[in-house]
């Protein structure tokens, strides 16, 4: 499973009140839902509680690539729906930094080296072979 985490948000709105804030956050995870819900093959599969409420992820599904993501809620808050729902059809997270777990741990992938990542490539693609 792939974890998605913004990079760069686009929240450029300015809050005065607790209110505004709470009902924003409420409109835009109403909004990601309504288009996971309605989306062909898309599926929201649950949550993945972290150890401290910044780390808690939805589980996202995608049946036509057949892999699962792991994507934090500040990324549906603050990144353009659009954006979101595009990287999680394609699997291309050009604006989104990549984790993946590993062995029972969870690691950013910028921080691998390049054999590192191709072993990774691979594993998406099945290709399990010694070369």
């Amino acid at each position: 499973m792939t974890t998605a985490m913004l990079e760069r948000p686009s929240v450029s709105e300015r809050m005065d009140s607790k209110d505004d804030i709470q009902f924003f956050i409420e409109e835009k995870l109403n909004a990601f839902d309504a288009a996971i819900e309605g989306h062909e093959y898309l599926e929201i599969d649950g949550d993945l509680p972290g150890n401290t409420p910044e780390e808690d992820c939805l589980k996202i599904i995608n049946h036509k690539l057949e892999c699962a993501y792991a994507l934090d809620v500040d990324s549906v808050i603050k990144q353009d729906l659009k954006s979101v729902i595009c990287a999680l059809e394609t699997g291309i997270f050009t604006r989104l930094n990549g984790v993946t777990r590993i062995v029972g741990y969870y690691s950013r992938v910028s921080n691998w080296n390049k054999s590192k990542i191709g072993e990774l490539h691979d594993r998406h693609m099945g290709k399990y072979s010694v070369r």
